[in-house]
């Protein structure tokens, strides 16, 4: 993948070489994106117990208990209205759904939301869903209390455009909670060998496309969404790092960018 085609990240010189050298050292080619593994994975792909998705299901307590704790933090109701945008298969819409909240799970691929309806309709759980692109949200101006992105910003080529959208239709004094891949060569190795080894389809990710937080940060901002401070994170703004630590997943301390994995956070659109 050309560089010159993404938006959104600050490439340092040699980066994207040094990344894409990373993929070739497990065998893992960049350039033939499996993007069917969303589209095509079905409901045993998203929801079985041996499905290809199955680690997003076991990530579900560790950032949906996130994602509830800053809902109830911000006294956000039943009664308003909460987008997943990204959602696929609707694993981490239907997590909130369940909790009691009124929730809109949105992504581009008609497969993934037709099992994510599917699903719904199986535990009976109320949830909408619909068919739409990140880059042209067909919804009116700051129509949402909360806007959600769980394991979705990673796989975008033009975030500045996704997250310009995603703060057009996200009412002032809203909420946007969010979870992503950072990039550095730490983080990249680990995804690279769990293609390599068959543990997440091959051609899931693109290293390239991993977003560093202060680039997040930066590109919130500039879209009226402000991150809450923190002084004691290295970053200078509220995160959590999501980590894998004793046959489970469970939310850690951010000490070193250089390590950082999975992350999760939000912000407040003034």
């Amino acid at each position: 993948m050309k560089t010159n085609t993404i938006t959104g990240r600050n490439y340092q010189i040699g980066e994207a070489e040094k990344l894409t050298s990373l993929a070739d050292k497990y065998g893992v080619k960049l350039e033939t994106r499996n993007l069917d593994t969303y589209s095509d994975a079905g409901l045993e792909g998203w929801w079985g117990e041996n499905g290809c998705h199955k680690p997003l299901q076991e990530m579900n307590p560790v950032r949906g208990g996130f994602a509830i704790d800053v809902l109830k933090r911000f006294e956000i109701y039943p009664s308003q209205k909460i987008v997943e945008i990204g959602c696929g298969g609707g694993i981490f819409s239907e997590y909130i759904a369940r909790h009691g909240y009124k929730v809109l799970g949105v992504d581009i691929s008609e497969g993934a939301i037709n099992v994510a309806k599917e699903h719904a309709n199986i535990t009976n759980v109320k949830v909408d869903y619909q068919v739409a692109s990140v880059y042209q949200l067909p919804f009116e101006d700051e129509s949402f209390d909360v806007v959600m992105s769980s394991d979705f910003l990673e796989h975008l080529e033009d975030l500045v455009t996704a997250i310009s959208e995603m703060s057009r239709i996200l009412k002032k004094g809203g909420l946007f909670i969010f979870d992503t891949i950072s990039r550095n060569e730490s983080c990249v190795t680990t995804f690279m060998k769990l293609e390599a080894e068959g543990i997440i389809p091959a051609g899931t990710h693109e290293p390239l496309l991993f977003v560093q937080p202060q680039e997040l940060e930066s590109l919130a901002n500039n879209c009226g969404i402000d991150f809450a401070k923190d002084v004691n994170n290295p970053y200078g703004f509220l995160l959590q790092s999501i980590i894998f630590i004793d046959g489970k997943f469970q939310l850690g301390k951010v000490e070193e960018k250089e390590t950082l994995p999975h992350y999760i956070g939000y912000g407040i659109k003034r």
